[in-house]
């Protein structure tokens, strides 16, 4: 509250009324309501956008630790279970890499993921290998929500790393 006073004894007491305290909480709500679901639909867009993020990351770090330490690298991906992993080679064999990049990596119930060969048909093969030349098998690699959210990630050459080559926005239900 805030008080005013004149020269004479008399003191005006000004502030808000609790019907103007109301009203404006009732106005925020209205706006609340209005924009939550705009930033819902953001936040499913941006869990696709991680996971890609977080798997380029991965390419990156299989690319220059093969050309760095002299072996191959794997990024196995198996699209039924939604997971991905990187793996060296030891011998005829590939192990898991010993560090936290070597744990399996599971994408979020709502994401699939799809591997395609460089020509765009499906790869026979269900992993990205990272030679020790600096180069990389050349693919695609399709991140895609339930809602139809998608991220194409490509190596267009094994000469090139891998970037997200096209980003779609899905409809809502």
């Amino acid at each position: 509250m805030i008080r005013t006073c004149r020269k004479s004894s008399h003191c005006a007491v000004t502030g808000f009324t609790l019907l103007e305290l109301v009203l404006v909480m009732l106005l925020a709500s209205v706006i609340l309501a209005l924009v939550a679901p705009s930033f819902s639909g953001w936040s499913r867009g941006q869990r696709v956008q991680d996971a890609a993020d977080q798997l380029i990351a991965m390419t990156r770090l299989a690319r220059t630790r093969a050309a760095s330490e002299g072996v191959t690298y794997r990024l196995n991906l198996d699209a039924q279970a939604g997971t991905y992993q990187l793996v060296v080679q030891d011998g005829d064999q590939f192990q898991p890499v010993q560090s936290a990049q070597g744990r399996q990596f599971q994408l979020p119930d709502d994401l699939h993921i799809q591997l395609q060969a460089a020509g765009g048909g499906a790869s026979q093969e269900p992993y990205i290998d990272f030679y020790p030349t600096g180069r990389a098998q050349a693919a695609k690699v399709t991140i895609r929500s339930d809602r139809g959210d998608s991220i194409t990630i490509e190596c267009p050459s094994p000469a090139e790393g891998y970037v997200i080559a096209q980003a779609a926005q899905g409809g809502g239900r």
